[in-house]
């Protein structure tokens, strides 16, 4: 980019001094034009006095000359010898028959040339007339204003460009400074050094905005694809512990039976009861999976206009034997209405009272409170300590030893949350340790997008 920038700024200073160079000899060209309109007058009025004065050729010579400053008078032989000259010189002797102005004068024309003279002094007008068949008058001015505007016209063109190339790599240097300070400013936003990049040039802002943006979203979808693959490993992990424990179970009861070491029917219907609860837990591991796959997948089903207290009262009636075991009280309150599907509000509210009625304490209480589009469960069971409060979601997370007595895959609340926020709404919890614990299922947010699509 510095070599193109260059180019251009060069072509722009080629094309400065062309304009220079053409203005200067536009003016050059006047100037001579000029000299020549005044050398013309004089050779006509000196003319004119020589044909009418008697004085010799070289008192006239010395007469004409002193009209004009520099201006020089020579009259000659029609062979080019010189009569008389005006002013003293080297060209005093020299033969001029071969110079152009007197071979125009020989033809009866006006001759008139600009040439350095033959000292090589300075650039001089000449000027020749036939006076009379044997004699010419030439008239000699050094244009040296001509010249010595050139001359100055050049040594200012000569000191621009010197001032523009100086100014050109003065300035090419701090441009490439500013773009190597942005590209490092942009590499330092990439490793996270920076939050936000100020560009060199102000009209560059908006695009170091987006890139600071893009690198930021960049960021934070990296970030979020770690954090899938770690849940991703955990859960493999987790899911073939809870599935290698019940298949050692069940292979270590099969080789008892198989070995014959089972001697009694009591012995026998024991390992075979075992292998068949083990083979149940893996089922109910497995379903879970699914459930949650589904759940996280989303379905493609329209979401509906759910009324959920029916739902809750046949959760509750399902989950009344359990209940009853350990004297707890289950309660429906409220009403609700949210945007779902029938079988994802069932599965809400099957594991969070479920998981409601499992930790609850005997002749406890278990409440279901529906509230416009909120759904929150709550017990006064023995709770959850706030350092595990924030990982309950986790897919295979058990807050203690006492919960894995319980029971459970350990996944029914990562399948209600994905539910949920399928459904565009929030899950949260609330527990105190000791006291019981509170979920809410807040559907708000999805009822204000669908307003928003509707509008």
């Amino acid at each position: 980019m510095r070599r193109r920038l260059q180019a251009i700024y060069w072509r722009g200073i080629l094309l400065t001094l062309i304009i220079a160079l053409v203005a200067i000899g536009v003016t050059a060209k006047l100037a001579i034009e000029d000299a020549h309109s005044h050398m013309r007058a004089l050779l006509q009025a000196a003319s004119m006095w020589t044909m009418d004065s008697n004085d010799d050729f070289q008192t006239l010579a010395d007469a004409i000359a002193r009209v004009s400053p520099q201006l020089r008078v020579t009259f000659m032989m029609d062979s080019g010898l010189t009569l008389a000259d005006s002013a003293d010189g080297a060209e005093g002797d020299a033969n001029h028959y071969s110079d152009p102005e007197i071979v125009a004068a020989r033809r009866g024309e006006t001759g008139q040339s600009l040439r350095m003279s033959k000292t090589g002094a300075s650039l001089v007008l000449y000027m020749a007339r036939r006076l009379s068949p044997r004699l010419i008058l030439r008239l000699s001015y050094p244009v040296l204003e001509i010249a010595g505007s050139i001359a100055l016209y050049g040594a200012m063109l000569t000191v621009l460009f010197l001032a523009l190339y100086l100014l050109q790599r003065r300035d090419f240097a701090g441009f490439a400074a500013d773009q190597r300070r942005q590209m490092e400013d942009l590499r330092r936003l990439l490793d996270g050094e920076l939050s936000h990049v100020s560009a060199v040039f102000p009209e560059y802002q908006p695009d170091m905005d987006a890139i600071a943006y893009r690198i930021h979203r960049l960021k934070q979808d990296q970030h979020e694809i770690l954090r899938t693959m770690n849940l991703r490993n955990d859960f493999v992990a987790n899911a073939s512990h809870e599935l290698r424990s019940p298949l050692t179970s069940v292979r270590g009861y099969t080789e008892l039976l198989k070995e014959g070491m089972a001697d009694t029917p009591e012995e026998r219907e024991l390992c075979l009861q075992t292998i068949l609860g083990e083979c149940d837990r893996m089922l109910a591991v497995i379903e879970d999976i699914l459930r949650l796959s589904r759940a996280e997948r989303g379905s493609e089903e329209m979401l509906e206009q759910i009324e959920v207290a029916p739902i809750a009262e046949e959760v509750r009636r399902s989950l009344a034997p359990r209940a009853s075991r350990k004297d707890i009280e289950i309660a429906v309150t409220g009403a609700a209405r949210v945007s779902a599907r029938e079988q994802d509000i069932w599965e809400i509210l099957y594991n969070l009272m479920d998981n409601a009625v499992r930790y609850g304490r005997p002749n406890g209480h278990v409440w279901v409170r529906l509230s416009g589009r909120r759904i929150a469960v709550g017990d006064d069971g023995i709770g959850i300590a706030p350092e595990h409060a924030a990982r309950v979601f986790e897919q295979f997370y058990r807050v203690d030893e006492a919960r894995d007595d319980e029971g459970g895959t350990g996944l029914g609340l990562s399948i209600v949350r994905a539910i949920v926020e399928g459904c565009n709404g929030r899950l949260s919890v609330e527990s105190t340790l000791g006291k019981g614990t509170r979920f809410l299922a807040d559907f708000e947010r999805g009822s204000i997008e669908e307003k928003e699509r509707g509008s």
